[in-house]
């Protein structure tokens, strides 16, 4: 009796395809995710096998990693194809899935893995006589995703050459080399002083204009946020380079490369429209004016800043406006933004740069609600 209760119990809950359908998700990418759970110690002994280097634990960390892009996509694939089948795929079909979950990646996330985690799938499925379906399909899906880590490639190369190009990359540059082995921050002799006015000099700051109580200027907290965002660290008492970040970002052409490069302009950005990092009426004027004016110099189109002026309250907005625009003659200093007189456009290809800051600081701003 008691084995019998246990089943029913088991078969009304949560763990039941049928039940759980119901409640939204379908019988077949709760299957997909079922069967790819089964396959955890047989795709760890052949990563184990792939990289001897690897210890258990870092096979098993690998697999792990992987197949859980393979559960997340492979589900969804199976909802779209009706077909729980993950070694006999549609290939129109799981591109369709595929270009689906590349559309909500996170700006910061490269989508390079994704690609090479399904090639590596592949060559499990083909290497364990897994793969059921005909070599061709198999094919079709492999050059899919080949063609997509080429094309990566390719704006990987574009993007690191194009933000070395900009004298944001020189301020960075010039601030990782300055710091040497390390700035230390408790220590105030004149040597560490000396120190830290050599940094101030290596990112354009005059030094004796720096008051030792006042606010740092404006363009170290530019330089300064972009630095920690992709090349410079901190410890409990100083400000140290990290060194293998600092060789990704000074060469390569890469997807690591890339990615510290635009972590690197989009904390740029973030620091233009919020300088303080605070949440007062003020700081947040000063965002939706910098954000308007972005905008426009995105599409081409006035915003409504008297709209704007009304919403923030005009002595606010009357206040921050001459702030705002000299964010964005900072922002076009750094090459971020291209500027013509007083009109601003910004580089296609520096887009994603733009929009991924301000949604940094919209989302600071959201969570300070």
């Amino acid at each position: 009796m008691a084995s019998k209760k246990r089943q029913g119990k088991k078969n009304s809950g949560a763990g039941n395809p049928a039940k759980a359908a119901q409640r939204g998700r379908s019988v077949h990418k709760i299957q997909a995710e079922l069967s790819v759970d089964a396959l955890r110690g047989q795709y760890v002994a052949w990563v184990a096998a792939q990289v001897p280097a690897f210890s258990p634990a870092d096979a098993a960390q690998a697999a792990e990693i992987q197949l859980d892009v393979i559960r997340t996509i492979g589900g969804e694939y199976a909802e779209t194809a009706r077909s729980s089948n993950l070694f006999d795929l549609d290939p129109e079909l799981f591109g369709q899935a595929l270009a689906d979950f590349l559309v909500n990646l996170p700006d910061n996330v490269a989508p390079e893995p994704i690609f090479s985690t399904w090639l590596d799938f592949f060559s499990f499925a083909e290497d364990t006589s897994l793969w059921q379906g005909g070599a061709d399909n198999l094919e079709e899906v492999r050059e899919m995703l080949e063609d997509a880590l080429d094309g990566f490639a390719e704006g990987d190369a574009e993007i690191c050459a194009l933000l070395r190009a900009t004298p944001l990359f020189d301020a960075v540059k010039n601030f990782a080399v300055a710091i040497g082995d390390g700035i230390a921050t408790n220590d105030f002799t004149d040597s560490a002083s000396s120190s830290r006015a050599q940094v101030f000099e290596a990112m354009g700051i005059d030094a004796q204009s720096v008051e030792a109580d006042a606010p740092a200027p404006l363009r170290f907290n530019y330089i300064w946020n972009a630095a920690m965002m992709s090349v410079v660290t901190t410890t409990e008492t100083s400000i140290v380079r990290d060194e293998e970040a600092f060789a990704e970002f000074l060469d390569g052409e890469q997807a690591d490369s890339a990615q510290l490069l635009f972590e690197m302009a989009v904390a740029c950005v973030q620091a233009h429209l919020n300088p303080t990092m605070d949440t007062s009426l003020r700081d947040e004027a000063h965002y939706l004016v910098v954000r308007n004016l972005l905008v426009t110099a995105s599409t081409g189109r006035d915003g409504d800043l008297e709209g704007l002026r009304r919403n923030v309250g005009a002595k606010i907005y009357d206040s921050v406006l001459p702030e705002a625009t000299e964010a964005m003659a900072s922002l076009a200093g750094f090459g971020l933004l291209q500027r013509d007189g007083e009109t601003y456009s910004i580089d296609e290809r520096l887009v994603p740069v733009v929009s991924a800051g301000i949604s940094e600081v919209e989302a600071f701003f959201e969570e300070a609600v």
